[in-house]
């Protein structure tokens, strides 16, 4: 209902919740950018990926989410985390993401679940229940910079340089396999290979 609609007839106003999470896809390990610390602690992190099996959303275990009230705050967010993004010098550019990164808004509305006014038995308007059944929606918005795709004779990458970009290269093919896939209409309800890559899998329910 409009808050409007809502007030009048004495029933709870639609409640909106919106958080920011941004993750960072680094040598196929998931990292909190509004957590910085987080990095100290490598591969005991316990970031997890799982799928939801009753919706199918895919939700990260133990990460960050900071509520947000205005657009300057998801901006600060934004630009905070950034800052914590993995970059080296290369051949080809001074300043080479290094890593995938993904900003996420989560938007969560509890709302009343059925709009219709009740009717008593002789067809009449019956009066709003005193406990309305409630109903969450939920949403999100991906936003997401992958790194460019590196070939190694040109970037004269070698060692954690070069581990890093096959693994740039790597989520980059996983992605498009999984495009491929999905606007192949001969393929129809065929596998979709999310699970090839962590990148694949965080966006897989996009």
């Amino acid at each position: 209902f409009p808050r409007e609609s809502a007030t009048a007839r004495g029933i709870p106003i639609p409640d909106f919740k919106v958080e920011a999470q941004f993750l960072e896809l680094y040598n196929e390990e998931v990292f909190d950018l509004l957590n910085p610390s987080n990095r100290r602690l490598g591969r005991q992190t316990g970031f997890r990926i799982r799928e939801d099996p009753a919706t199918g959303a895919i939700q990260v275990s133990g990460v960050t989410r900071r509520p947000i009230r205005t657009p300057e705050e998801a901006l600060a967010c934004l630009k905070n985390g950034a800052l914590g993004r993995t970059t080296a010098s290369t051949e080809m550019n001074s300043q080479s993401s290094r890593s995938h990164a993904i900003f996420t808004i989560h938007v969560a509305q509890q709302r009343i679940a059925s709009p219709e006014a009740p009717m008593d038995v002789d067809g009449e308007n019956a009066p709003p229940p005193s406990m309305p059944d409630l109903e969450t929606l939920t949403a999100k918005f991906h936003f997401v910079d992958l790194a460019g795709s590196e070939r190694l004779k040109r970037t004269g990458a070698t060692g954690d340089r070069a581990k890093e970009g096959i693994s740039i290269n790597c989520g980059l093919l996983a992605l498009g396999n999984v495009i491929s896939a999905l606007g192949d209409v001969t393929k129809k309800g065929s596998h979709v290979p999310y699970r090839d890559s962590k990148l694949t899998r965080l966006l897989q329910d996009s």
